[in-house]
């Protein structure tokens, strides 16, 4: 099995597997979709990117139960997620100084600044993130999570990080998640989400795919094939049964389920993008101090990702 391509025929994360593979051009594969959420209005009204105050709203009422404007439903549904079976108590942030590492457009940096944080430092290896972030945090930093114990300056700083669908696209997650633990003070917490295996990340057609995207040898070709996954056309590189499922969807003329075309490619760019068991998360959160260790949507019965909130010892 050649290093380069593990995560195309092995989708499960195994912490054996740790100081194995080889490290991609981070800052290349991200910087792609962050441009485009901040040049263009298609790829930034999409979870993941807008930072508009209503969709800010609803991921406030995700995390914590209670929305910002009094009312009991997201604004839009087709934005958002589901509320968590346990909230997130704002106590652990308002007042706080917090950490939005891997920041992205900075959706999670304004929900923190929405909850009260004292003071947000967002960090990210894309430029275009940092620049999209900086419209309303400028308390930015260029920062590679891989690098960031040569950062001693960052360590047991914070007293709520937030470190949200990272560590999983990295050539090492288990690495990821202990140098992003590093940055959590005593007494401090983390949030941490990772893919499921349950999910659609760690189906074999997604596997199909992302080995497409990564064969093609431009970006002007690697985005019409976003378009050609979204659209869910027939493709006679997939599974036959998937082929029928999608041409099933495109006749039912359903407008629901598509999903948004920055997800699709946040989906196939990463070179990694493993799914993690649960075990192995609360592992993680066991072996690096945090004692108390919630679920939060413990309840959800397929879950495509795990949201775990760890609180370390004081």
């Amino acid at each position: 099995m050649s290093k380069t391509n593990v995560a195309y025929s092995e989708t499960v994360w195994d912490d054996s597997y740790s100081g194995k593979y080889p490290p991609p051009q981070y800052e290349q594969q991200f910087e792609l979709q962050w441009k485009l959420a901040l040049e263009k209005e298609e790829f930034f009204q999409t979870p993941g990117s807008s930072t508009e105050e209503k969709y800010i709203n609803d991921r406030v009422f995700e995390w914590t139960g209670v929305h910002p404007d009094g009312i009991d439903h997201f604004h839009d549904p087709s934005m958002g997620s589901r509320v968590m079976d346990v909230p997130v108590d704002p106590a652990l942030i308002r007042g706080k100084k917090c950490l939005d590492l891997c920041c992205g457009h900075g959706r999670w940096t304004r929900v923190l600044q929405k909850l009260g944080a004292a003071s947000v430092l967002s960090t990210d290896i894309s430029q275009s993130a940092l620049k999209a972030t900086s419209r309303f945090n400028s308390n930015v930093r260029e920062l590679d999570i891989m690098t960031l114990p040569d950062h001693p300056e960052m360590h047991g700083q914070f007293d709520f990080t937030n470190f949200w669908g990272v560590a999983m696209c990295t050539h090492d997650p288990r690495l990821a998640f202990e140098n992003a633990a590093s940055t959590v003070a005593p007494g401090g917490s983390m949030y941490l989400m990772v893919y499921a295996p349950d999910g659609i990340h760690g189906t074999r057609l997604t596997g199909i795919q992302r080995k497409i995207f990564h064969s093609l040898n431009s970006v002007e070709k690697r985005l019409a094939f976003v378009d050609k996954v979204w659209a869910k056309k027939w493709d006679w590189r997939y599974p036959l049964m998937d082929n029928y499922q999608n041409l099933r969807f495109n006749m039912s003329g359903a407008t629901e389920g598509r999903g948004h075309k920055i997800g699709v490619l946040d989906m196939l760019s990463p070179a990694y993008n493993w799914v993690i068991t649960l075990d192995t998360v609360n592992n993680w959160m066991r072996k690096a101090g945090f004692q108390q260790v919630l679920h939060l949507n413990s309840k959800e019965k397929t879950p495509c990702a795990y949201h775990v909130l760890g609180t370390l010892k004081c």
